[in-house]
């Protein structure tokens, strides 16, 4: 039988966790920032080929930090229920003696 004590320690672990996939999520989006990822952006330093390569690239990786974010935020989402799950859980049970 669980232990209250180690559902509520649990629940604390995974807000903690949830907490950290949160900051991380936010600081994503600066990742690109003041960096040129759209057409225009580089056009008086760098034409062609390579920059076109670039950008294209950097599309892509932009969009793939946006899934990143979007996921990190969605697993603290799962952590935080999960937690709150676990505390009624501990609610339930008697203190310990």
């Amino acid at each position: 039988m669980p232990v209250k004590d180690q559902l509520l320690r649990e629940a604390s672990e995974k807000e903690a966790l949830a907490a950290t996939f949160t900051r991380y999520a936010k600081t994503l989006a600066e990742t690109f920032e003041g960096i040129p990822s759209k057409p225009g952006e580089n056009e008086p330093l760098w034409r062609g080929p390579a920059a076109e390569r670039y950008l294209s690239d950097a599309a892509r990786l932009r969009g793939e930090m946006n899934e990143l974010e979007d996921s990190c935020l969605a697993a603290a989402d799962n952590l935080r229920r999960r937690a709150e799950q676990l505390r009624r859980a501990a609610a339930q049970l008697p203190d310990p003696v």
